[in-house]
């Protein structure tokens, strides 16, 4: 069993929201650093929680989101989303140079929901699920 910090988890959801606040006045660099961090720190949050939930092992970025679907976390059409928005990871680590902002944006921008609910879905989840989360270090924190 993995224990996960939920300190830890908090402080990276509050993250996510400080991204998607801003993220529409992000130009450049800035909507680069954005948009990768809201991937990496989703799938972050995910792995913590399929990590406190003894859940599957997932096999890349977006196994981690269909193990969060599959397990009620997200829905499916906020999977889609970051369905989307992940396949901008590989130009954003490999194709960096030849990057097209514009469209990124526009992906980003349209999907951008999934984030905005990310947190509320996680909360949700620890609110109806049925085990005890023992695997939390921290657990006195509200969710």
């Amino acid at each position: 069993m993995y224990f996960v910090d939920k300190e830890v988890l908090l402080e990276r959801l509050e993250y996510i929201d400080n991204l998607t606040d801003n993220y529409k006045e992000t130009e450049s660099l800035a909507l680069e650093r954005s948009s990768q961090m809201l991937i990496e720190s989703v799938v972050d949050v995910g792995n913590m929680i399929i990590d406190g939930f003894i859940l599957r092992d997932p096999g890349s970025y977006q196994d981690v989101m269909d193990i969060m679907e599959t397990e009620g976390v997200i829905p499916a059409g906020d999977n889609e989303k970051f369905k989307t928005t992940f396949k901008w990871r590989v130009e954003l680590t490999r194709n960096y140079t030849k990057l097209d902002h514009e469209k990124m944006k526009r992906d980003f921008e349209a999907n951008l929901s999934a984030y905005q609910d990310f947190r509320k879905n996680v909360y949700a989840f620890f609110e109806n699920e049925g085990q005890a989360i023992t695997a939390f270090k921290g657990d006195q924190h509200e969710v």
